[in-house]
Formats: structure tokens, C-alpha cells, sequence
């Protein structure tokens, strides 16, 4: 049975065997070679001797001459033999004869067993390599797919900041282009209620009975605005009225009965009782700021400060719906208390006219509040 054994698992002995052998082997091929194209020597047999051709008398012995570079040359040792008997190892690529096999030299160390680790060394290596192969190829696919992001992430940014750099300079053509453009100045206007209570306006008196807006109740800087803003009222037209705005007040204890408009400015109150924008509408649960002249325009107001506690005002929304309102209290409070128009969370109405009557430099606030429908 052949020795399937790798080389790396046989002994030093084994391999010397199998080196003989093998030397052997290719002497012998050699000579056949030799013989196949008529090189060899063929050795022929000594003569056997003849009893007639024998000498009387044996020969002497020569003895042979050693040379005199050879004089001090220990004897020849006796050539070693080799027991051709034992075995030795197979391979894969010996013939399925037989080949003869020389013994190992005499001195022989013993052969250590093979340990088991060794055995399965190859197939452990074999799977080791294997894993480190796997783990090699799966750091170049990794470090190719850092390389691809970091490539993309490059360039998506690179992209982003071309992006910003053309929008900068964008808006900085713009900038530049404003610049260069003169830009007229705009037109401001300004809420009058912010600073003084609806309906102020000199007195008759003063006027020789001509109607006119008293700007001395304004700011010195708000004043040129006020002008202007009163210079551009009358071509600006009316608020149109929602479905639950006021259009109508009835004051039975004075007898008022006059219509209201969206608007308390100075060329809406010209027409009637004005709305101040903003405020509640009837109803609802806040403050709703109704203003009128007392001694100007139909002195709507006229009689406002002859209102008690108790006293009903009544107010009709634009689908027809009367909301009843009672006297609370009254005050007379200087131009610029517009707390008074503050919308609040409670459902009252305030009356606002100016006071004293012909000489308009306080204000009469009345505050009646709903009544349950």
C-alpha cells in the first residue's frame, strides 16, 4: 500500500532512504539506456580454470604497492552494507512494482511520532489562509467604497458651494443695482387713534362756525402726516359693511337715531355715527367703539353727557339683528386716554364725543354694556 504522506511529515531517516532509492533507480535507468543504444560493456565471465593448464607450483602472492603520497593514509574502512528488506515510504507518482529498498545506515536515531497537530496543519492553514484572504477582500471592497462616498460627498459639496457662491453674487448684483436706483420715499400714514380719541376738532367759535380737525391735540411729529393723510381721506372710499357689522344706533333717553359707518375718521364721522375699525361688532365679546360730534355734522352726540346708569342704547347689525346695550357709567377724559379703546374681552359699547360743548378740548365717554337677548 503506497505512503500517501506529504514530504513536510517523514523523518530524516525516511528521506535519506527514499534518496538512495531513488539514485538507484536512475543508475539503473542509465544502464538500461546504455544497453538500448549499445554503450554498455557487456562483463564477461572469467574463464573457469583447466586442470591441464595449471601450474606445478602456486604463484606467489604480489603484493601491491602502495604510492608514496598514499604512505600515511589510514587503511580503507570496509564498505557498508544495507538490508534491503525494510520498508519504506510510497508516492503517488511510484510505479505498482516492486522497488528494492537500502537500509538505512547502522547508526539509526529513533523516529519521533508524528504529533496530531500536524496532521491536520495543511487543512488548518488552508482554512486560515482562506480567512485571511476574505478579510483582505472585504478591506479593498471597503476601502473602494470609502473612496466612492468621500468622491460623491466631494463633489456633492463642491456643487452646494457653487450654489452659494452664484446666489451671493446674485443678490450682490442686486444690491448694487439698488443702490444705483434711486428709491422714492413711501408713502406713510399714520393711525390718528394711536395717538389721540376720534372726533377731536376745534370749536365752532374759534372757527366763526366752519368745521375743522384740531391737530394741536397730535404730536408736533406726528402732525405732518396727519395733514398729509387728512389732505388724501376724501378720495379713499368707505368701509363696505360685513354681515354683522353695526349700521344702526337708537339712544331713546336723548333721542338718537342715526346710521353707523365703517370708519371714525375725520371725513366718516362727516356723515354720521363712525366705527372704529378693529373694535368689536355687535354682540360679540369685546369692545365696540362708536363715535360721533356733538356741536358739528348734525351734532349727533350732542346730548351724550345727559346719559344715566340704566339708560338702554340700541344697535343693529347689518343682517338686521338689534342687540340691547345699558348704561354703565360716564367719564370725561382728556384727548389722549385711549385706554378707552382698548378691545377687551367683555361685550360693552363706548360712546365717544367731545366735550365741553362749543369748546371740544376733553372728550364725554359713555360704557353701556349687552344686555341677554
Amino acid at each position: 500500500m503506497r505512503d500517501k504522506r506529504p514530504v513536510d511529515e517523514l523523518s530524516i531517516e525516511e528521506l535519506e532512504r527514499i534518496l538512495i532509492v531513488r539514485r538507484r533507480e536512475a543508475r539503473q535507468e542509465r544502464l538500461r539506456r546504455y544497453g538500448e543504444r549499445g554503450r554498455r560493456v557487456a562483463q564477461v565471465p572469467p574463464p573457469e580454470p583447466n586442470a591441464a593448464d595449471a601450474p606445478d607450483e602456486p604463484a606467489p602472492d604480489v603484493i601491491p604497492q602502495r604510492h608514496e603520497a598514499a604512505q600515511d593514509l589510514p587503511p580503507l574502512e570496509p564498505p557498508v552494507t544495507y538490508d534491503l528488506t525494510d520498508d519504506v515510504p510510497r508516492f503517488e507518482d511510484d510505479d505498482d512494482g516492486e522497488i528494492e529498498i537500502l537500509a538505512p545506515r547502522k547508526s539509526r536515531r529513533p523516529t519521533p511520532a508524528p504529533s496530531p497537530v500536524s496532521t491536520a496543519g495543511p487543512r488548518g492553514r488552508s482554512t486560515f489562509d482562506r480567512l485571511l484572504l476574505g478579510v483582505e477582500v472585504l478591506a479593498v471592497i471597503g476601502i473602494i467604497g470609502v473612496l466612492a462616498v468621500g468622491g460623491y460627498l466631494i463633489a456633492t459639496e463642491s456643487s452646494k458651494i457653487e450654489a452659494l457662491e452664484q446666489k451671493s453674487a446674485d443678490i450682490q448684483r442686486e444690491a448694487e443695482a439698488m443702490r444705483a436706483t434711486p428709491t422714492p420715499a413711501p408713502l406713510l400714514s399714520v393711525r390718528l387713534s394711536d395717538y389721540v380719541l376720534p372726533g377731536g376738532h376745534y370749536s365752532p367759535d374759534e372757527t366763526g362756525g366752519g368745521e375743522a380737525f384740531n391737530l394741536e391735540e397730535l404730536p408736533e411729529s406726528v402732525r405732518p402726516l396727519a395733514m398729509a393723510q387728512l389732505n388724501k381721506a376724501p378720495q379713499t372710499a368707505l368701509a363696505t359693511p360685513q354681515p354683522i357689522s353695526p349700521v344702526q344706533i337708537e339712544i331713546p333717553a336723548i333721542g338718537v337715531n342715526a346710521s353707523i359707518y365703517g370708519g371714525d375718521d375725520w371725513y366718516s364721522l362727516q356723515k354720521g355715527v363712525g366705527h372704529l375699525l378693529g373694535s368689536a361688532n355687535p354682540g360679540e365679546s369685546a369692545n365696540m367703539v362708536l363715535t360721533a360730534h356733538n356741536d358739528i355734522y348734525g351734532e349727533i352726540f350732542r346730548d351724550l353727557q345727559l346719559l344715566e346708569p340704566g339708560d338702554e342704547v340700541r344697535v343693529m347689525a347689518n343682517n338686521r339683528r338689534w342687540y340691547t346695550y345699558v348704561v354703565r357709567e360716564k367719564q370725561i377724559v382728556d384727548p389722549d386716554a385711549t385706554w378707552v379703546l382698548a378691545r377687551g374681552n367683555q361685550p360693552i359699547v363706548t360712546l365717544i364725543t367731545c366735550h365741553p360743548y362749543r369748546v371740544d378740548t376733553q372728550r364725554m365717554v359713555v360704557f353701556a354694556e349687552l344686555q341677554p337677548s
